[in-house]
């Protein structure tokens, strides 16, 4: 937002120079970004064009006398604007111009040329340079051009933040400043007349589909208007913010949005079909030509003014060209309203359109502002097109937006403050900012004025006292207040560790776009959640599974010469469960995928290992075990639809957290991938989290020794190892501190449908040396329930 210094200080009385403005307003929160610098202007003065004659030898040029407070000099100039009385921005000989050019006296076409009459685009305000640049009438021939600035152009690049809608004006920013420095402002001028007999009303009628779509609306109408150029003064001002001049009507309601903050829109009342204004939300594939010319469908999520069945204007955002003001348009149909905030943005980001209108309806303007601004419309357009106004206007209101009411705490302040700010400062930074305060023992009530829609709860108030008292008169401590829970745990910790686990085994952490194509998508048989107006046909989706990405990744890196690769990525997915907004299931995951060679051979081992199942499951394994999650069984699955082949889910007691396995074939094909096979894991990583023991644990070393014992069992094929694992554990007695397979063998001596499989069991006491006695009768149970529960016999 470009604010103009002198448009600025028609609202406060203030001496500052344009860096101290620059600087307060920069600790109140609305950052300057720039402070448009007019040093390289320095040698430019203002000129006054005394005589205009052809020159004698060359058709388009023009001999001109310039006054330069002092002399009058012959300067050639072939602009086709120029004209007596003009006051212009002149280069004398010897100057300087922006991009380091040199004026020198020259003859042109055997004429002596002493200086140079400036386009905007030779002084750097705009790229115009078809024409010189034309001043004000009342600029002093003489006088620097820095100094014209200054007073008329001089202006301030803000970043306005999203909750402060009503710093998108020059009144805005006054409010904050005025404030700051505990001066009055002057609010622009209007005349609120009274009127005995509405005569508006039966020109015009308007109704709504939805009145919460658009709250308030107000239609005045004036006639008589004679459309043309602006005067200086209005060009000025709008030139000033960077605002290209159209004409007196269309400038005017320009500068009432610039100054106010207030959008409006103006129609040529005589081009509509009817008095019947009707607002509502345009119907599937209808069609509207706005004012850039550019055709454009609607949906119903885009909110129309209508006359009878006609389009008129995309509402809060940008007219209709059919009933656009022109040059000969006499009778104009004011608008001026207040629509739903999220229904305008929703509308625009529909449509892919940003005009300065929605930029300020989208984040919420004063619906008790457009009466001011429609009189003050009113007004600017009697004195500036001599138009003449139809007494009475149309306000429908139904459902008035009424003050927020806020109880603002003093302990509450001063704890978040950190320190102690006198009550006349809170009470005067509050009422100055618009809150009608009342106070009473130990807090204040305050209302908030209505264009601060920002402005809900109490630590909202805090912050705007703190703003305005200034952070830089708030004491330095090394104490700190709060009255936030100390013993909140960080629920991230548990991740922070997941992750530090992960880059351990060797993986990269990696991120990848939470938006894919439907082909991606498609490699899975989930239903996707489709964007509405997506930026690509590459983004047009919400991923259903984090594998897509990390499979994508891992292609990319094999195209650029790296084929041996391991990858994690922790985010979020999203599934379309049912219809509508609340139909869409979000689940926070952790998926990993690795592929190639994980050991590569070296001088010490000519030993290559691949990414294969269990190095995945070995890695999981790893992994919950520096988490200290236990209870941890691994079970196949015959069918699934997560995109694994030779799945199993993994568990903890009961609970399925996450599953492992080799990634489907169909992720290549669909893809295009040029990845061989590939291995991964994913977790619900809220569960993990869940189960993660992050404290750090500390336990004696055992001084007694461990006895060692191996079993062999013979069982079917389609017993899973993890479940022997399992079911050893759960009969340890106490004693058994670890159990590990070590070996499977196959072979037809021990029956085809049959493996063999070697356990090695680790037996200790804290209390005592273990003897036969001891660990024997445990043995025994261990393979009288693993024999009846499996069938399985000792080897």
């Amino acid at each position: 937002m470009r604010i103009s210094i002198n448009w600025l200080k028609e609202f406060i009385d203030i001496s500052l120079s344009n860096e101290e403005i620059s600087n307060k307003l920069t600790m109140l929160g609305l950052e300057a970004e720039e402070v448009y610098d007019t040093s390289s202007l320095s040698d430019i003065i203002i000129g006054e064009i005394k005589n205009v004659i052809k020159h004698p030898n060359a058709d388009k040029l023009n001999l001109c006398k310039v006054y330069d407070g002092q002399k009058i000099l012959p300067v050639v100039c072939g602009a086709s604007n120029v004209e007596v009385g003009q006051k212009i921005a002149f280069a004398p000989v010897g100057s300087i111009l922006p991009g380091n050019f040199k004026i020198n006296e020259t003859k042109i076409r055997g004429e002596i040329s002493q200086g140079m009459i400036c386009s905007e685009k030779e002084v750097s305000i705009s790229d115009e340079h078809d024409g010189i640049m034309v001043l004000d009438v009342n600029a002093s021939p003489g006088e620097t051009f820095i100094n014209y600035l200054n007073n008329y152009l001089g202006a301030i690049e803000l970043d306005i933040t999203p909750n402060r809608p009503d710093c998108f004006s020059h009144l805005g920013v006054a409010r904050d400043l005025a404030a700051k420095l505990n001066v009055d402002i002057h609010t622009p001028s209007y005349d609120k007349r009274s009127f005995s007999k509405n005569i508006a009303k039966n020109m015009i009628d308007i109704s709504f589909e939805n009145p919460d779509d658009c709250p308030r609306y107000i239609a005045g109408i004036v006639k008589n208007v004679k459309v043309g150029p602006s005067p200086d003064w209005l060009k000025l001002k709008l030139e000033s913010t960077g605002q290209r001049s159209i004409n007196n009507v269309v400038d005017i309601s320009n500068l009432v949005l610039l100054e106010m903050g207030q959008p409006s829109h103006i129609f040529d009342y005589d081009k509509l079909d009817s008095k019947k204004i009707l607002i509502r939300r345009a119907n599937k594939n209808e069609k509207i030509k706005t004012l850039d010319e550019e055709s454009r469908v609607l949906s119903a999520t885009n909110l129309l003014i209508t006359n009878g069945k006609k389009p008129i204007a995309i509402a809060g955002i940008m007219g209709d060209l059919s009933t656009s003001v022109y040059n000969k348009s006499s009778t104009l149909l004011i608008e001026c309203a207040y629509f739903n905030a999220p229904v305008i943005r929703k509308s625009a980001k529909n449509l892919g359109m940003s005009t300065e209108a929605s930029k300020r309806f989208e984040r919420g303007a004063d619906p008790n502002g457009t009466e001011k601004a429609m009189w003050r419309i009113i007004q600017l357009l009697e004195e500036v097109t001599d138009g003449e106004w139809i007494p009475g206007f149309v306000d429908t209101y139904p459902k008035k937006i009424k003050q927020v009411s806020i109880k603002l705490s003093r302990l509450k302040l001063d704890i978040l403050s950190g320190c102690k700010i006198p009550d006349k400062v809170v009470e005067e930074s509050l009422t100055n900012l618009g809150c009608t305060i009342k106070k009473t023992s130990g807090e204040w009530l305050c209302k908030t004025p209505s264009w601060r829609p920002d402005l809900q709860r109490e630590v909202d108030l805090i912050e705007e006292v703190v703003r305005i008292y200034g952070y830089d008169n708030i004491p330095s401590s090394f104490n700190y207040k709060g009255i936030m829970n100390d013993k909140i745990t960080d629920p991230h910790k548990s991740l922070s560790k997941i992750i530090n686990i992960l880059t351990g085994f060797g993986f990269n952490q990696i991120f990848t776009n939470s938006l894919q194509s439907s082909r991606k998508v498609s490699a899975l048989d989930f239903k996707s959640v489709k964007m509405i107006n997506p930026l690509s046909d590459k983004m047009s989706e919400m991923r259903t599974s984090l594998f897509q990405g990390l499979l994508d990744t891992a292609n990319f890196n094999l195209k650029n010469g790296n084929p041996d690769t391991m990858f994690f990525e922790w985010g979020n997915v999203f599934e379309q469960k049912s219809k509508g907004l609340t139909g869409i299931e979000e689940k926070f995951q952790l998926a990993g995928v690795a592929n190639g060679i994980y050991i590569k051979s070296s001088i010490h081992s000519n030993d290559i290992k691949y990414a294969s199942f269990h190095l995945i499951k070995g890695i999981v394994a790893g992994l919950l075990k520096r988490l200290r999650i236990n209870n941890v069984t691994y079970n196949a699955i015959v069918n699934n639809n997560i995109g694994l082949d030779y799945a199993h889910t993994i568990c903890v007691d009961t609970i399925i957290i996450g599953y492992i396995g080799a990634l489907s074939s169909k992720f290549n094909n669909i893809l295009n991938l040029d990845i061989g096979k590939s291995y991964g894991f994913q977790f619900d990583l809220l569960q993990l989290m869940k189960l993660a023991d992050t404290k750090s644990k500390y336990k004696s070393v055992v001084v007694y020794p461990s006895m060692i014992r191996d079993l062999n069992f013979v069982l079917d094929e389609s017993v899973a190892v993890g479940r022997i694992i399992e079911t050893i554990n759960k009969n340890g007695k106490g004693i058994l501190i670890e159990s590990e397979p070590v070996s499977i063998f196959r072979d037809s001596s021990i029956g085809e449908k049959n493996k063999a499989v070697a356990i090695n069991l680790k037996f200790q006491s804290s209390k005592k040396t273990l003897e036969d006695k001891d660990v024997n009768p445990v043995i025994d149970e261990i393979i009288r329930v693993i024999s009846k529960k499996y069938s399985a016999k000792l080897r």
